[in-house]
């Protein structure tokens, strides 16, 4: 059995050697204010669908399956485009832009045929906002002397679990005094502002990484190494972002429906989640060594079942409390140190490997829609999380199937 290899160990990494290069401060604020629009949005979408759109759990689920639908479609067609463009900048205006209007519009719109509408076209290709921001930020920091890139980008993602801590609290707070009109303008507001640093980025020239020299030994110069088949990696991923999707959208009915909770529990909770994210993320960017990168995934796969498991034993808010710990240890790996898999995995193709990673969360998301609103109208919210966690557990399995399948790396 093989596994990637670490992409890498430097002797000594710190945090103020990535806040010292170039942007990078700049590309933090546009992560942090990107990360608060969709935290103070997206936990409560399903509750704006429910109680303020009165769709049933299918239609809910098919408003978010034809956002997630829109999402894969625009974000792999800009990924091939911006791998091709000397400067990503306007791309990443553009799904800003588009994020901005989706939400401004959200704010005005209850009817549920003008909502699809709006759902394909303007929050589609705003979802495509996460991968070339992150796509751009790495670009920018690929040629420069310092931290590794991939090490930079985990910082980074970092500043992205922070605005979770606290943006779903404050998406309660405003949703309690200003309705759902007043939380989808803050939320349009929010991706305005992230766009104020990139317009102060310069292009992107030296530091763009390009495509991986051709190996020496075996392979003649002109006939490139052939690249690992991303079937089964990406099928693990698609099965873990369905079973995220699913269990992020019905978590809150769970515990307002079920559990009888509030509002603001469940904003409490996906915050403890975020925060307890980020000293895990950190850790991981500036640790000496890691572990293979695909071994980490087969971890943090086997450890998110348990955290569907106790999800649906859970009667209360003390056990749940609990769920979100073992959440906040998945997620420092699978969205962390994912991104970086896939790039790992797509040597010089910085794009397409970022958006192919966030395309299989779009695709589990565009599965988990119909999938988890018909299984909630069936039998009921509880059930939910059972089948979540089948679905991470087929996924630890694919993975595994990947290790052993995977052959050696050539040695020169």
């Amino acid at each position: 059995m093989t596994e990637l290899a670490p992409t890498s160990n430097p002797p000594s990494v710190s945090l103020a050697d990535v806040w010292r290069l170039p942007h990078v401060l700049g590309l933090a604020v546009s992560v942090l204010f990107l990360g608060l629009a969709t935290s103070l949005a997206f936990p409560y979408m399903a509750l704006f669908g429910v109680n303020r759109v009165h769709m049933t759990p299918l239609e809910l689920g098919i408003f978010l399956t034809v956002n997630a639908v829109s999402g894969v479609l625009v974000s792999t067609r800009l990924a091939r485009l911006s791998d091709r463009l000397p400067d990503r900048k306007p791309l990443v205006l553009l799904t800003l832009t588009a994020a901005t209007l989706g939400y401004g519009l959200l704010s005005v719109t209850r009817s549920y045929p003008a909502l699809l509408l709006v759902g394909a076209v303007f929050l589609g290709t705003g979802a495509a906002a996460f991968p070339q921001l992150f796509a751009f930020a790495r670009a920018q920091v690929a040629g420069a002397a310092g931290p590794p890139p991939d090490r930079t980008i985990t910082v980074l993602r970092s500043v992205f679990a922070l605005a979770w801590v606290v943006g779903p609290g404050v998406g309660a707070l405003v949703l309690t005094r200003l309705d759902f009109r007043g939380l989808f303008l803050l939320t349009a507001g929010c991706f305005v502002l992230a766009m104020l640093p990139v317009l102060r980025v310069s292009r992107a020239g030296s530091g763009e990484e390009s495509a991986a020299p051709p190996p020496a030994g075996p392979h003649a110069p002109d006939q490139p190494a052939p690249r690992p088949p991303l079937f089964r990696p990406a099928l693990a991923f698609v099965l873990y972002g369905m079973s995220m999707s699913m269990g992020m959208s019905m978590f809150p009915l769970f515990i307002t429906k079920v559990l009888h909770g509030t509002d603001g529990q469940v904003g409490f909770l996906v915050g403890l989640c975020a925060l307890l994210e980020i000293p895990c993320m950190l850790a991981f960017a500036v640790a000496r060594r890691l572990p293979p990168l695909g071994r980490m995934v087969k971890y943090a796969l086997a450890l998110f079942a348990l955290h569907f498991a106790l999800v649906y034993l859970s009667q209360g808010m003390g056990l749940l409390v609990v769920t979100q710990a073992v959440r906040a240890a998945v997620l420092a790996v699978t969205a962390g140190l994912g991104m970086a898999y896939f790039q790992e995995l797509m040597p010089g193709r910085i794009g397409a490997a970022t958006t192919l990673f966030s395309n299989t969360t779009n695709v589990g998301a565009m599965l988990a829609g119909i999938v988890s609103g018909a299984c909630a109208q069936v039998f009921g919210y509880r059930a939910v999380f059972l089948l979540c966690g089948l679905l991470t557990l087929a996924a630890w399995l694919v993975m595994q199937s990947f290790a052993r399948r995977r052959p050696a790396p050539a040695t020169a």
